[in-house]
């Protein structure tokens, strides 16, 4: 059942005050020295980062950029795809990851699946698979890159992951769906900015189509509720508050 929360605003000023900071490490890997071949400026990355901590206003989290490192491997940057298990994947994590389970690992790369933004772990997976905990987005997907779709977003979208955040759409119609009260279940992901849409019915509610947590247009997204804030804010108390975790 949707909660009366759901009438109030999607984001809301934390009650208990706990407010989270986590250092992001980005890592660019590209095929050549040029922006074409993923070797993002520094200015898109400032960009990312300003846009990221204006997303997360209201929820108690925000982000600050430690260091960037940049690499030079075309092998690297077209062929790391969604296997969280490839051999050239493990590589890089290897080569890259810094810091404990507070500090965010952000891996700009060039993919070998078409179509893919981004993808990022969730928090429990971390105290098994420790350096493997991070974000992996498409070079052009940041602030001023070539993305048609996506100037920003992508990293807004998977950071929520990486703070235990599920898709909106996470088990369609039916089930738990991504464990959040106040966000009406969805058939799937949805595209574009369809208002009004309730692929659900029986739900008497909309889609969440302006929720990060799903796939339609950046400017269509603006908003977090608070109980995906709730449920940000119990993941961080579980598996990122400590760094020895």
């Amino acid at each position: 059942m949707i909660k009366e929360l759901r009438e109030k605003s999607p984001i809301t000023k934390r009650q208990d005050g706990q407010q989270y900071n986590f250092g992001v490490y980005f890592n660019i890997v590209a095929s050549n020295l040029t922006e074409a071949g993923g070797y993002v400026p520094q200015k898109q990355i400032d960009d990312q980062m300003t846009l990221l901590n204006t997303k997360y206003v209201g929820t108690g989290i925000s982000f600050k950029l430690l260091s960037v490192t940049r690499v030079v491997s075309r092998y690297w940057h077209e062929t790391i795809d969604s296997g969280f298990y490839r051999p050239q994947t493990d590589a890089m994590y290897s080569l890259f990851h810094k810091g404990s389970s507070t500090t965010m690992n952000v891996y700009s790369v060039g993919f070998y699946d078409a179509g893919l933004n981004g993808y990022s772990t969730l928090p429990a997976s971390y105290k098994s698979s420790p350096k493997r905990d991070g974000v992996v987005l498409l070079y052009a997907t940041l602030p001023g890159g070539t993305s048609k779709d996506r100037q920003g977003g992508t990293l807004v979208h998977e950071a929520g992951h990486w703070l235990g955040l599920r898709h909106t759409f996470q088990g369609g119609c039916t089930g738990a769906g991504d464990g959040v009260d106040d966000t009406p279940p969805s058939a799937e992901a949805n595209f574009d900015c369809p208002i009004g849409l309730d692929s659900c019915p029986g739900d008497n509610f909309p889609d969440p189509i302006h929720n990060y947590m799903d796939y339609t247009d950046e400017t269509c997204r603006t908003e977090f509720t608070p109980g995906q804030i709730d449920l940000m804010h119990k993941s961080v108390a579980t598996w990122r508050s400590d760094p020895s975790v």
